[in-house]
């Protein structure tokens, strides 16, 4: 077991964002919160959600050579996508249709 904190795992994220897709689902009862705050930690401990193969392993490719991280979910039955810039500087949760 890793002796890093919740905190230290997720810091690589830089600033967390929702689009306003994202907002309108919590805020209308799809999902909450807490739920939300599960898929940006797993996408933050490397479980990519939804995804094949081939986009997991360049995400792991990514994460050593500073490239953009994109991560697929299923958010109560919507999908969502939540990508870290290649900067790290944010991280951003939003609807496919919103990219």
């Amino acid at each position: 077991m890793s002796d890093k904190t919740i905190e230290d795992k997720l810091k690589w994220l830089g600033a967390l964002y929702t689009s306003k897709g994202i907002n309108e689902l919590v805020k209308n009862g799809h999902g909450n919160g807490l739920a939300l705050a599960s898929l940006f930690y797993r996408h933050a401990i490397g479980d990519w959600g939804d995804l094949e193969d081939e986009d997991y392993q360049l995400n792991n490719e990514m994460l050593i050579k500073g490239g953009r991280i994109l991560s697929a979910y299923q958010f109560e039955g919507v999908e969502i996508w939540i990508i870290t810039e290649a900067d790290r500087a944010r991280t951003t949760a939003l609807l496919p249709s919103e990219y």
